[in-house]
């Protein structure tokens, strides 16, 4: 015998299920387009994100207004605490970025002066030659302008400790190996990604480093931490890797333990690796724990 009051349950509770199925669909479906409206909004809308706050020096010696960007440690405004400072050299937004990631990732506070470029063959460039030629290299008056403008103003404006670090990328790369072998004293760490010279460029920085070995009390306590790819568009012969692996050489020879040293390569990171500034400030940040 059939039940048809049990049949009649079923049926009815199988419409209220239905019911129930179709009530959740509609508001999925509310939900969904609620979301998409508020992101409309949101993306519709300026976002602000504070990276540092603008800065400017008026340098007598390159007869020109450099352009700054300067980061402060969170907690500078709360504490008495003096800093070390960390000069970026192509100073745009994302190499700020890149750097406060690194901060961040590896937990250092340090000022950032990030510095805009004007001119950057004519700054980074101590040379000319047909591997890269320049009209008219100046990297001479710009590490003047470090030295004996732009330092000076920081470190009066700001609570710096005696720590300085310089990082330089590609052509700024190069332009921090000539500012190891040209004053050494001038900072404490010197980061180069992508730096070297190609093989015309050899004589030149030999003969700078020949002279610049000659004063091994300049080079104590300093760090050096170069980094190149080893499918390098920009290097297809790989001259600069062999810069580098003759400058190692004689670094080692010339300098001993004098000077912490360090040349990584990697082995597909195209130009620029991205890992080579967490890499360097991890050395620095390392070789200082070993003192």
């Amino acid at each position: 015998m059939i039940d048809y009051y049990d049949d009649r349950r079923y049926l009815a509770d199988a419409k209220k299920i239905i019911r129930i199925k179709v009530v959740m669909k509609i508001i999925g479906v509310l939900l969904v387009s609620l979301l998409m409206l508020v992101s409309n909004v949101a993306y519709s809308q300026d976002v602000t994100v504070k990276i540092g706050h603008k800065d400017s020096l008026y340098s007598s010696i390159l007869d020109e207004t450099r352009n700054l960007v300067v980061t402060l440690p969170d907690d500078y405004e709360a504490t008495g605490k003096s800093y070390p400072v960390l000069y970026l050299l192509d100073g745009t937004e994302n190499n700020l970025i890149d750097a406060r990631l690194v901060a961040y990732n590896l937990k250092l506070e340090f000022i950032i002066v990030a510095i805009a470029n004007t001119n950057r063959d004519r700054d980074m460039m101590p040379l000319s030659r047909p591997s890269y030629k320049v009209e008219n290299p100046q990297a001479h008056h710009f590490l003047s302008f470090l030295g004996e403008e732009l330092i000076p103003y920081i470190e009066t404006k700001y609570r710096t400790s005696e720590e300085r670090t310089i990082r330089g990328r590609s052509l700024s790369g190069l332009f921090v190996m000539y500012a190891f072998l040209a004053k050494p004293e001038l900072f404490n760490n010197y980061i180069g990604t992508c730096a070297g010279w190609f093989a015309d460029m050899g004589d030149y920085f030999t003969e700078l480093s020949n002279k610049a070995f000659k004063d091994k009390n300049s080079f104590n306590g300093r760090t050096l931490f170069v980094a190149n790819s080893l499918s390098d568009p920009l290097d297809p012969k790989q001259e600069i890797h062999q810069s580098l692996v003759d400058f190692s050489k004689k670094i080692k020879s010339a300098l001993g333990d004098q000077v912490r040293f360090k040349y990584k390569t990697y082995e597909n990171a195209g130009h620029v690796p991205f890992a080579a500034f967490y890499d360097g400030m991890k050395f620095i940040s390392e070789s200082e724990k070993d003192e």
